[in-house]
């Protein structure tokens, strides 16, 4: 593993590359993207579980933290999926430069906001794979009464406490501006998309939206006894397993 730092508008992102130690360069690459006040690690070191797992397969993975998430430039009061989406392009531009890797085999993983970034980033450059975990769809399509609620707090208090974090009116003004589904759908790859049955984001046919978007390019894995962050051991390493696989299929 080497630690990798990205320029991107003034800020530096930390991050670490994880290269398979049996390949000769160049590499197929894949990007990973955590959640909301998340970090490179994600939930239970999942992210340092996939990478190691990529690693194994013959494939690079880069983890990085989005500005003002921990180790990287920024705050978080900041914070905006478009932006997070313009982080995600500057990274895959930036590890497809790396000498070890080949830059016209990259893809993306990314974890609930993350995995959102990711499916709104990779129509911006010839991704070979998307795989989305618990993708949060929601954030940026409220239902109404959601959205008046998170209206209400940001008046009375300046922001949202979603978790213990505060999610401000920038994030909220941005996220008007975005279809999670038809602008995700511009991407023509092959997808996996990976989710707890029990988990929050299936609210609003959220799954039903997704098969629209991808159509036969969708590998759906419903996660039964789980929620949101896949919370066995079992889940856990099955959601691993099965994205270094499909990755590896689609490198």
């Amino acid at each position: 593993m080497e630690l990798l730092d990205i320029a991107h508008r003034g800020r530096t992102l930390r991050g670490a590359l994880h290269l398979p130690s049996d390949k000769d360069a160049p590499v197929p690459a894949v990007v990973l993207c955590h959640g909301f006040g998340g970090n490179r690690a994600e939930f239970g070191y999942t992210f340092v579980r996939a990478a190691a797992a990529l690693a194994a397969q013959g494939i690079a993975a880069f983890r990085f933290d989005f500005a003002g998430c921990g180790d990287s430039d920024g705050e978080f009061d900041d914070l905006t999926v478009s932006d997070q989406v313009a982080q995600t392009v500057a990274v895959l531009d930036a590890v497809g430069a790396h000498p070890a890797v080949d830059a016209d085999r990259l893809s993306l993983l990314g974890m609930s906001l993350g995995g959102l970034t990711a499916s709104l980033a990779a129509p911006h450059r010839p991704v070979r794979s998307l795989v989305l975990w618990a993708p949060a769809a929601l954030a940026v399509a409220m239902t109404e009464e959601g959205a008046k609620r998170r209206a209400a707090a940001i008046a009375e208090h300046g922001y949202d406490d979603f978790g213990g974090l505060p999610i401000r009116r920038p994030f909220v003004d941005d996220a008007a501006r975005i279809d999670p589904f038809a602008d995700a759908a511009a991407y023509t790859g092959p997808v996996l998309l990976a989710v707890g049955a029990d988990d929050f984001v299936l609210e609003n046919g959220v799954l039903d939206r997704y098969r629209d978007a991808y159509a036969d390019r969708l590998d759906l894995h419903l996660f039964a006894g789980v929620g949101h962050g896949f919370e066995t051991v079992p889940a856990r390493e099955r959601l691993v397993e099965l994205s270094a696989a499909f990755a590896a299929r689609h490198a």
